[in-house]
């Protein structure tokens, strides 16, 4: 098991442990930490059942829920059955 991992992951550092980070990174940090859509889209994946791991592509109405989540302290929201909102919210 490696000391220099969390729980023997090697992508995952150690408590503590520094990290410096360049110029840009500051900067694409801080497009992501205003803009929940851009992170979405850039960063995270889904599990597709065709085609394995894909891209994260966001219907209309997906970005409508992303948007209004972020904007509101609180957000009811009224949708059908099997609309992707589970996987949108987390």
């Amino acid at each position: 098991m490696s000391t220099d991992a969390y729980l023997g992951n090697p992508n995952l550092k150690k408590v503590n442990t520094p990290v410096e980070f360049t110029e840009e990174q500051i900067i694409e940090y801080q497009k992501c930490a205003n803009d929940p859509l851009y992170f979405m889209e850039k960063y995270i994946q889904i599990v597709s059942l065709d085609d394995g791991l894909v891209p994260f592509k966001m219907y209309g109405f997906q970005k409508k829920i992303v948007e209004t989540i972020h904007n509101n302290r609180f957000t009811i929201c009224k949708l059908p059955r099997q609309s992707g909102k589970s996987t949108t919210t987390i």
